[in-house]
């Protein structure tokens, strides 16, 4: 998102601010580019361009879940959830939204988990074909990141039957 100071005079100075947001960006490289359009017949357009490494502070090993098997097979995800550049963390709590199909189980890393991270065992419970989606809500006691939001989707098959012959192509 960009301000749009107006009018600027041949040879005036005027501040463009350039808002940009960073959300589930943490530890990557950012290259953004702006077009500002003037009234210069020589030079209608200027593009400028804001670039650097986004600052992270907490890293997930799987930023969502997908559960793809047949009915029956059991199915769990381990998700590593640690502080990024000497930041430091509690987790407060891990709801799921709907709950209907997963369960979870929270283990800290080390002795000090604030400063080496959780493991968020997951795990699919539906044991019959069919598809759904859930969401994971962590709340955290950082104040730069305060919750994080892990999707899960699942999608059961039904197990083919021992007496029915194999499909050929």
């Amino acid at each position: 998102m960009a301000s749009n100071p107006g009018h600027i005079s041949a040879g005036g100075r005027e501040v463009i601010s350039v808002e940009v947001h960073t959300a589930h960006r943490g530890g990557s490289n950012l290259h953004k580019a702006f077009t500002v359009y003037t009234n210069d017949p020589g030079k209608p357009e200027v593009r400028l361009v804001v670039s650097g490494k986004v600052k992270g502070y907490i890293s997930l090993s799987h930023t969502y879940v997908r559960f793809v098997g047949l009915e029956g097979q059991s199915m769990s995800k381990a998700i590593d959830i640690k502080p990024l550049n000497g930041h430091t963390f509690a987790i407060k709590a891990v709801k799921l939204q709907k709950g209907e199909h997963l369960t979870f189980d929270l283990k800290p890393l080390g002795k000090t988990p604030g400063a080496q991270g959780y493991t968020l065992l997951v795990q699919n419970k539906m044991d019959t074909a069919g598809f759904y989606q859930d969401l994971i809500l962590v709340e955290t006691d950082s104040a730069r990141k305060p919750s994080l939001r892990i999707p899960v989707s699942a999608r059961i098959r039904k197990k083919e039957s021992a007496s029915k012959p194999p499909a050929h192509d």
